[in-house]
């Protein structure tokens, strides 16, 4: 059974960034630093991420850097402030690209020739290759997705099925309320509401898939072409490894390999066949075996164990999913089958 982190009522990360605070400091048992030394939070920062020249601005007000970090294959997670107004000056970031979104305040960002006023609504995505200088004013703080420049481009190739001869380039504002960031807006959420509670941030393929279709870019062109469609005999295949391998941790990428399919072309296929993504058929799947075991009179394992053995690392998103799914709570499945 896997280890039940502590489940604190909080806000949600997808609510926070259109305008209502949090009310808790984010990523805040993944630490790296806190420091009112210039210097000190110079060196801490370029530890993760680059060499870069940090300055004060107005030098007699008050400098409190904090950076909470939470590592994840080659994803970063991040949470970010400096009590200050400082100018950020990392030259080319080189190997990663870097989403920033601001909780509260602003920022002015400069990615190549591109500028932008960032705020709850406009975070922005820095390209690996261009130039960036920013000035963070002193009520900023910021959510950071650092990923790495080689992964992404080998989800695209993978996803479009063809090989890209220059570098991935996005246009660096991304407006979090437009309506097609909404999936990968309720994503991002997700996935630092799993962190924040002390878990390994899930579905990075897909996650990454939902950025270079919604965000503008120098690719997206090739996603606004439907995949060619794949036949019934693959979709079969795609289930059929999704219901042998629910209670493994499974990415998208492997349930397309199974059904020798492109992800891409395997996520319109289920999409028009069920009205779900691969991911989404994984977790109801998990949702269904869960409430098999619930049903099941002879066993009492507790709902909790069962959850996390399936791969649910947050127990108020499984009872809620479970909920919708079956109209009842776990917990009122298990007084219902025990007559109580």
């Amino acid at each position: 059974m896997r280890e039940m982190g502590t489940i604190q009522k909080t806000q949600s990360f997808e609510n926070a960034w259109s305008g209502t605070p949090l009310g808790h400091e984010p990523l805040a048992q993944h630490r790296r630093f806190r420091s009112n030394d210039l210097d000190c939070a110079r060196e801490m920062v370029a530890r993760k991420y680059c060499a870069h020249r940090l300055d004060v601005t107005e030098p007699n007000t008050t400098f409190d850097s904090v950076h909470n970090h939470f590592a994840a294959g080659d994803l970063s997670f991040n949470y970010m402030r400096y009590g200050g107004k400082v100018e950020i000056d990392p030259g080319e970031l080189q190997q990663f690209y870097l989403v920033q979104i601001p909780l509260r305040g602003s920022a002015d960002i400069q990615n190549g020739h591109q500028r932008v006023e960032s705020s709850p609504e406009f975070a922005t995505i820095l390209n690996p290759d261009l130039s960036t200088r920013m000035v963070w004013h002193a009520d900023c703080e910021m959510l950071l997705v650092q990923i790495d420049k080689e992964r992404l481009r080998n989800e695209a190739e993978l996803h479009l099925g063809r090989k890209l001869s220059a570098p991935i380039r996005f246009d660096s504002t991304i407006r979090m309320r437009a309506r097609q960031l909404c999936a990968f807006r309720h994503h991002l959420g997700q996935m630092f509401d799993e962190v924040d509670r002390g878990f390994a941030p899930t579905c990075e393929s897909e996650f990454l898939l939902q950025l270079l279709e919604a965000v503008p870019s120098n690719v997206q062109c090739f996603f606004d072409v439907a995949p060619q469609q794949i036949a019934t005999r693959q979709i079969k295949r795609g289930v059929e490894f999704i219901r042998t391998n629910f209670d493994q941790d499974i990415e998208l990428n492997e349930i397309a390999r199974a059904a020798g399919a492109s992800p891409r072309a395997l996520q319109y296929g289920f999409k028009s066949t069920y009205g779900l993504t691969p991911m989404q058929m994984l977790r109801l799947e998990r949702l269904r075996w869960a409430r098999h075991l619930l049903l099941t009179s002879d066993r009492r394992q507790p709902v909790t164990e069962i959850a996390m053995d399936l791969g649910f690392q947050h127990l108020g998103r499984f009872s809620q999913e479970y909920r919708e799914a079956f109209g009842e709570t776990p917990q009122q499945t298990v007084k219902r089958v025990n007559g109580l």
